[in-house]
């Protein structure tokens, strides 16, 4: 009885994989590994007062409406567009491919996680198949990323903060 639901399952494109979410709750929100990546939930980015920074898009292939999340931690701002923010949400569809942005203030450093929507209308993060990969160097970060949707190719967006310092 069990197999011939595990290929309905398969036949409908329904994951089996144990979720990342359930992951991290065992994890208790840090760092896991998992098929020798080391994936998080977001990324605490290191600034200073003044920082100019580029948001670029680099690919989107998510089923669902893609987007970044940038909150400051300090009392500071992100400066973007303008705008004085304490959270900046970029959605690939909508913004420009390349995003600068300017650090206001007291602030050490952007949380910075992947977000989307799944057509509800409602900015969906951390959930089930949710997780990132980082690469990073002195000047920029790529962060490979995963929506709830629970597969493992870390591709529904990728996207990078460069330092333009």
């Amino acid at each position: 009885m069990t197999t011939p639901l595990l290929i309905h399952f398969v036949i409908l494109g329904i994951s089996t994989m144990q979720s990342f979410q359930d992951m991290f709750i065992e994890s208790g929100g840090k760092p896991i590994e998992y098929q020798g990546n080391t994936l998080v939930m977001m990324d605490d980015f290191p600034v200073e007062d003044g920082a100019e920074l580029r948001l670029a898009f680099v690919s989107c292939n998510g089923e669902w409406r893609q987007g970044v999340s940038l909150k400051v931690v300090g009392k500071g701002k992100i400066d973007v567009n303008g705008q004085q923010l304490t959270q900046a949400v970029c959605w690939q569809d909508t913004a420009p491919r390349t995003v600068k942005f300017k650090i206001v203030g007291d602030v050490t450093e952007i949380e910075v996680k992947n977000v989307w929507d799944t057509g509800d209308g409602v900015m969906h993060s951390w959930l089930n198949g949710a997780a990132m990969i980082v690469d990073a160097d002195a000047a920029q970060r790529t962060y490979r990323c995963n929506d709830g949707y629970a597969d493992d190719d870390f591709d529904d967006i990728i996207f990078r903060i460069e330092r333009l310092e």
